[in-house]
């Protein structure tokens, strides 16, 4: 069995100065040392089972739309577009809550605003050209496509049809989709905040309690009516619900032949939830649990049943913000490599996580000390791309640990696993076979020094540096014989082993 050799020092990075970790060094950082005995995982990969392509830009961002009036989506913005760079292609969706308070006007020059004044705020605000030129020159520097939120809440159609126009104008095919509104069914919610934020204001743009969704769909139909009158092949996109909302069948049905692909949010835990029996109270025993609520997985059937794409594009470990010590740390990276991959094999487009570039928070990307730094569940993202492009495969794993392995046949025919322990006390030794005839094989590790870390985190040996870049090490070589392999996984820690099929 291939096991980490046990060091009595590592090195631990800081978020203001992150360091280049050797590959001895990620060993490292694991927790070597175990109070359990290891537990027994038998997993099965057969490259004849073969599953849905991944798709080239599953990968994505979501963000508050008012990030665009500040000093962050600029084709020069370096460090930023390294992060971005690192993950492949992708999609950028700019929208959220702040997008049905924004505004827009073409006359609007105000100058962009720091991000050291960076704050979450549903207080009216318009943004102009400058916004959207900065948005689709940092989206093309980064070759990613953008889902590009309009403002629902004001009820202003025209706007959003002229605001749509420049966008289409200065993006073009990097559109991937035109969104109206975010979460609609929660307008009734949102107006108090509104009101209580910015009350002088006399706002009365979102909706009374006991908003429908056949209100929903007539002010939808006057958007789409709107602005396809005026840009007859626009790529639309919605309904952009919540988690618990039941929408988002009735949008299809609805809206099917007008739109380019369904959105819809999922949350899985509550940062405001306070009864701890709870399966939403943030906690880490709750977010790595196997049996974590799958309520995405209808919304996803009933666009593909209607055959259009899904796509989760805003989503996070807990709503609310994220809870601080749990979203901000390891456990969230653990989380989020096996969801990504769910969603994935049940033919998901892509994920957008959500985030505002504040420190502490569930922003996987957060903005502290005028740089640029990486959350640990940036890493899971990391992993992910690592794992490469190619078809899923179907995997049979036996254990009785908290186990999850996805397995992934690239576009070069090598075999990628991807074994994700999120036992809390023991390590898994896992039997990896396969049906290669392949003895060579490789493996890099996603470590931390616990699972609530929110420093220290590594992948291939390396963390990501101030400069946003980021270069894998290489990996521990694994001797197979005829297609097996065996590998340890510590407590709380990811590993992708890479099977070369030439050897």
């Amino acid at each position: 069995m291939n096991k980490p050799t046990s060091y009595s020092s590592i090195t631990i990075m800081s978020p203001k100065s992150y360091i280049l970790l050797g590959a001895v060094t990620a060993i490292a950082v694991l927790h070597a040392v175990s109070e359990t005995d290891p537990q027994k995982a038998r997993i099965t990969i057969s490259a004849d089972k073969a599953g849905v392509i991944i798709p080239s830009d599953f990968l994505g961002f979501s963000f508050e739309k008012k990030i665009l009036s500040r000093e962050c989506f600029q084709p020069s913005n370096t460090p930023l577009i390294n992060l971005f760079r690192n993950l492949g292609r992708g999609i950028i969706r700019v929208g959220a809550a702040e997008g049905d308070c924004t505004e827009w006007s073409r006359s609007e020059t105000s100058p962009l605003a720091s991000m050291k004044s960076n704050r979450f705020s549903l207080k009216i605000s318009t943004i102009g050209p400058l916004s959207v030129d900065n948005l689709f020159g940092f989206a093309k520097e980064c070759g990613w496509r953008v889902i590009y939120g309009l403002n629902l809440g004001s009820n202003k159609p025209e706007m959003a049809a002229d605001e749509a126009a420049y966008a289409m104008q200065m993006g073009g095919p990097m559109v991937l989709a035109l969104e109206v509104g975010n979460e609609p069914n929660l307008f009734h919610h949102n107006n108090k905040k509104l009101q209580t934020d910015a009350k002088d204001l006399g706002l009365n743009d979102l909706r009374p309690n006991g908003y429908t969704y056949a209100q929903f769909r007539d002010e939808t139909e006057r958007y789409y009516q709107t602005i396809l009158a005026r840009l007859p092949h626009a790529p639309m996109t919605g309904p952009a619900t919540t988690k618990t909302c039941p929408w988002v069948p009735d949008f299809i049905r609805d809206f099917k032949d007008r739109i380019v692909l369904v959105t819809s949010h999922g949350y899985p835990l509550s940062a405001k939830e306070e009864n701890l029996q709870s399966p939403r109270f943030p906690s880490v025993e709750n977010l790595l649990s196997v049996n974590i609520e799958d309520d995405w997985l209808p919304k996803l059937k009933a666009a593909t049943s209607a055959n259009l794409p899904w796509r989760l594009d805003e989503y996070n470990s807990a709503s609310g913000g994220g809870k601080r010590g749990l979203s901000d740390s390891f456990a969230s990276a653990l989380w989020n490599t096996d969801f990504m991959f769910k969603v994935a094999e049940h033919g998901g487009a892509g994920i957008n996580i959500h985030g505002g570039f504040s420190p502490g928070n569930y922003s996987p990307i957060y903005f502290l000390d005028n740089s640029y730094h990486a959350s640990p569940i940036y890493y899971s993202m990391l992993l992910f791309h690592q794992a490469g492009l190619g078809r899923l495969l179907s995997v049979e794993c036996q254990t009785s640990a908290n186990l999850a392995v996805h397995a992934v046949l690239g576009d070069d025919h090598k075999l990628r696993v991807v074994l994700i322990n999120k036992d809390l006390k023991s390590p898994v030794e896992a039997s990896v076979i396969t049906s290669f005839a392949s003895t060579k094989a490789e493996v890099i590790r996603l470590t931390a020094p616990s699972v609530t870390s929110t420093e220290g985190v590594s992948l291939a040996g390396s963390s990501v540096l101030n400069d946003g870049s980021w270069k894998a090490q290489p990996g521990e070589p694994i001797q197979g014989v005829n297609g097996k392999f065996e590998v340890f996984l510590p407590a709380v820690s990811a590993a992708l082993l890479t099977i070369d099929n030439g050897g």
